[in-house]
């Protein structure tokens, strides 16, 4: 009885399947996914606003710089309009 081994993993993956349904599974990975990225934000005392514009984009959740044609940032994921 050490770690987990594949054998659990893929059993685990299994049981969730079961419950949640394959329909109910990319809501639950999208929520588990913003919960951990929130998370990280109010750890991280990202709390600061943005830095001021220096003509660059820059995320709207996390205050990250983008890269020029950037749909999503590459800190939080966080979807970008093509505008801002």
């Amino acid at each position: 009885m050490g770690a987990l081994q594949p054998i659990h993993l893929v059993l685990i993956l299994i049981i969730v399947l079961i419950i949640f349904g394959a329909g109910r599974l990319t809501e639950v990975g999208g929520a588990l996914g913003k919960g951990v990225r929130d998370f990280r934000a109010n750890v991280g005392g990202q709390d600061a606003p943005p830095p001021a514009s220096t003509g660059a984009r820059h995320c709207t959740s996390c205050g990250a710089e983008l890269p020029p044609g950037a749909r999503f940032c590459g800190r939080c994921g966080t979807g970008v309009a093509a505008g801002s």
